[in-house]
């Protein structure tokens, strides 16, 4: 191993910091961020081994799968010739370590880690500490990740993430009133009626307090082709959300509105994708914003389905009509509907300017404009449906 792990020779943070410039190097953008991760985990877990070394490194410096090749270039260059390391990335990819050379340099099958199949039953916790920290890396690469960059591999990890993001609940005080204990309003009647089963003794002073209902939530969820992917996650976002609330309701839109609801609770997490395919026969067409807001509102807005509620409407604003419908329709739902979120994916861009003709004309009427394309922006669309908008 090189100088640049002697102890004494430079400090977690000095070493980190060198790492990341090899690495930038190499074309691998790892960030400060992550190069004081990594340092934390230095000092937290003094790594033993080349091996200890390596799985540190990558858990906490490796910003996507993609990079593992120009990472290990860099982890070699900047730690040393390293046989060990290079037997762990033959490992990482799946390939089989080569056999032995005459005279070669090649580590033992020792200095591998085993894979899961291979761990004993009763092996130490500790010693699983590099798979524990590799799994939480995945799972923070993909709270980043974008969905419609996500692979067939990880969509099935994504949604599971999905099933952990908090679901908002936004409560109203109903006019009924029900008997409480520590109620706000004295209940005459109720003390009467306990009244006459004691003799006519006011034993107990009675009182009432407003009940309360979770507010209506509706999604409408644009299915053009760019809107696809982002329109998945964010069903299965509205699934997990009516497994847990009631009044939740899910509507697909492309050229004509479909409705989803019976899908929320009827299919399974494994068959959901293919009941949506099966169910949105225009899935993947274009864009009529406005002559589908225009029925949702007269099929069922006016009817309850959105009337006091929130709406979040999943789309990149891309009208194929007449704008002017988008913004009449709109105006009648900003009339029945307490919140309105609009989800655009485009607006994660910094440079991105709402200047589509459809968007343009939905904008005046939003309460809240996300651009909810990650797993991570999924909490800030739960805080605006809450009215909790940072």
């Amino acid at each position: 191993m090189s100088d640049a792990l002697g102890g004494a020779a430079l400090d977690e943070a000095s070493l980190a910091a060198g790492f990341d410039r090899a690495l930038r190097a190499h074309g691998v953008a790892a960030g400060t961020r992550r190069a004081a991760t990594f340092a934390q985990t230095l000092r937290a877990l003094p790594p033993e081994t080349t091996r200890d070394l390596y799985w540190r490194a990558r858990v906490a410096m490796l910003p996507s799968i993609d990079d593992v090749d120009a990472f290990h270039a860099a982890f070699v260059e900047f730690f040393g010739s390293l046989g060990e390391a290079d037997a762990l990335h033959r490992l990482a990819r799946g390939v089989e370590a080569p056999p032995r050379r005459e005279g070669g340099d090649v580590p033992k099958r020792e200095s591998v880690p085993p894979s899961p199949s291979e761990r004993a039953a009763g092996e130490p916790e500790a010693r699983r500490a590099p798979t524990q920290l590799l799994l939480a890396s995945v799972e923070e690469r993909l709270a980043e990740r974008a969905f419609e960059d996500v692979s067939d591999e990880e969509r099935a990890a994504m949604l599971r993430l999905i099933a952990r993001v908090r679901v908002a609940a936004e409560r109203r005080a109903s006019r009924r009133r029900r008997s409480a204990a520590r109620g706000d309003r004295f209940d005459f009647r109720g003390t009467l009626r306990g009244a006459a089963r004691t003799a006519g003794e006011l034993v107990r002073r009675r009182a009432t307090r407003r009940r309360t209902r979770v507010r209506p939530l509706v999604f409408l969820l644009d299915v053009s082709g760019s809107m696809a992917p982002f329109a998945r996650a964010l069903l299965q976002y509205a699934r997990v959300t009516a497994k847990a609330r009631p009044n939740v309701r899910a509507f697909a839109f492309a050229t004509a509105l479909t409705d989803l609801t019976p899908l929320l609770r009827s299919a399974a997490d494994e068959q959901l994708m293919a009941a949506l395919g099966t169910a949105v026969r225009d899935w993947g067409g274009g864009t009529r914003i406005g002559a589908s807001l225009r029925t949702f509102n007269d099929r069922y807005a006016q009817r309850g389905a959105a009337r006091g509620g929130t709406v979040v409407v999943l789309s990149d604003g891309w009208e194929r009509d007449d704008p002017g419908l988008v913004a009449a329709e709109m105006r009648r739902l900003r009339l029945l509907a307490r919140r309105i979120v609009w989800v655009n994916p485009h607006r994660r861009h910094p440079a991105y300017e709402p200047l589509v003709r459809g968007m343009a004309a939905a904008l005046p009427y939003l309460d809240a404009f996300l651009s909810g394309h990650s797993l991570r922006t999924l909490e800030a669309v739960a805080d605006a449906i809450e009215g909790r908008e940072a």
